[in-house]
């Protein structure tokens, strides 16, 4: 059973591709900052519908954080418009106040293949991204 049933098809193949590789990127992630909380999400949003976009990722909440500064930094992969010409999105982005994206990668093509081949480099960006004391770089990786 998968956690956002009843979908399109490329929803499903997110589902059941990425979800276990996010989790199996949990622990290394632990590892190198035990400090981090990091969780693997996936849930749809919408304005008009619930279910107009999906996304799927690793949240690392961080510990002790300046007031002023984002306790969150998160791998996130979208896929949008499913009733026309579905597009996805990938990036490594900062939470509020900053909202900063760390990296992002470039899916000209809107493909699994595509997305596949950016993953490791975004697990790497968020990897760096909790191991820096937790500021956002000051330019955005395309990878």
């Amino acid at each position: 059973m998968t956690v956002l049933c009843h979908t399109h098809p490329l929803v499903v193949q997110l589902e059941n591709t990425l979800l276990p590789l996010f989790r199996a990127a949990l622990p290394p992630i632990c590892l190198a900052a035990p400090q981090v909380l990091a969780s693997v999400f996936a849930f749809s949003s919408g304005s008009a519908a619930a279910f107009e976009a999906y996304h799927f990722g690793i949240s690392c909440l961080l510990n002790d954080v300046a007031d002023n500064a984002a306790e969150e930094v998160a791998l996130l992969v979208s896929v949008s418009e499913l009733g026309s010409h579905a597009q996805l999105s990938a990036q490594v982005v900062w939470g509020p106040p900053s909202g900063k994206v760390e990296a992002q990668a470039a899916l000209t093509e809107n493909s699994m293949t595509a997305l596949l081949a950016a993953l490791p480099a975004l697990l790497s960006a968020l990897n760096q991204a909790v191991s820096r004391a937790w500021q956002p770089t000051m330019t955005i990786a395309t990878i």
